[in-house]
């Protein structure tokens, strides 16, 4: 179903010298060419397949290895979340830790979640 519309005025009806307005009759629509945007999001759709792991396109992935990032990052967190690692308050230790589970979200799992 096509939603779009491209509106169209037709010349043979409309004379711009008199400076009247065409009737509403005089106006036909046709149809407008949605196919190129169709393409491109059939475009995007192929490019995220073709990307690297990321939380955008997870979803894209074969179910061993969305498994396989789920716990790649549950490592991280265990990792992240070691009270050992961090010897200062408790205010900079949760920054730290949270800034080390992005990291490891954003640079360690793109290179382990494979096809």
């Amino acid at each position: 179903m096509r939603l779009g519309y491209l509106i169209a005025w037709d010349e043979e009806r409309f004379d711009s010298r008199e400076g009247a307005a065409p009737e509403l009759a005089d106006i036909w629509r046709e149809p407008a060419n949605l196919q190129p945007a169709a393409e491109a999001v059939a475009v995007g759709r192929l490019i995220l397949k073709a990307a690297e792991w990321s939380p955008q396109s997870h979803e894209l992935f074969p179910t061993a290895a969305r498994k396989r990032a789920v716990e790649v990052v549950r490592l991280g967190y265990l990792v992240a979340w070691d009270e050992e690692r961090f010897d200062t308050s408790t205010a900079v230790r949760e920054r730290l830790q949270t800034e080390l589970a992005d990291i490891w979200r954003e640079f360690v799992l793109p290179w382990v979640v494979v096809r």
